[in-house]
């Protein structure tokens, strides 16, 4: 890769969102994280997971903006919007959205999102909450879904 697409931080390699190759990465990895999540036994996550990807957004986007981090990504944020009557939870950086929940929605049939431009997301006019990444919590948030996040990345590691 080239290496203006990427920069050094405290001792880890980030990717600047400026190339293909690097959309392709975050598709790929946000596509893998998708498809561990659904290799999951539900009994083993956290109840918000029970009927994914129905209500597991906020999850979600905690444990997938935790991933990306440990992938060498700059942190992402938490973005909550209001579609209908419902709440929606994605991870968003200036205009890129990455999102594996929308198609819990009727009018989005996309299992996996990742783009610099998505008109859907724009409508539900998402506010910033704070960083994408479950560490950012307290101990029994932390404690929750550490362990989820432990029984997705061991279903990456056996694909």
């Amino acid at each position: 890769m080239d290496l203006s697409a990427t920069q050094r931080v405290s001792g880890f390699t980030t990717f600047l969102l400026t190339d293909i190759f690097t959309m392709k990465h975050l598709i790929e990895l946000a596509t893998a994280f998708r498809k561990a999540i659904e290799a999951c036994p539900r009994s083993r996550l956290p109840i918000t997971f029970s009927n994914f990807p129905r209500g597991s957004c906020g999850d979600v986007t905690l444990l997938l903006g935790a991933f990306l981090i440990e992938q060498g990504y700059e942190p992402f944020h938490y973005l909550l919007g209001e579609h209908g009557t419902s709440s929606h939870a994605w991870l968003q950086r200036g205009k890129l959205v990455i999102d594996i929940t929308a198609d819990q929605f009727s009018d989005c049939d996309c299992s996996v999102i990742v783009s610099d431009s998505s008109e859907w997301h724009l409508q539900l006019n998402g506010k910033q909450q704070h960083i994408a990444d479950y560490h950012v919590f307290g101990d029994p948030t932390k404690t929750i879904l550490g362990g989820a996040y432990s029984l997705i990345i061991s279903n990456l590691a056996t694909k």
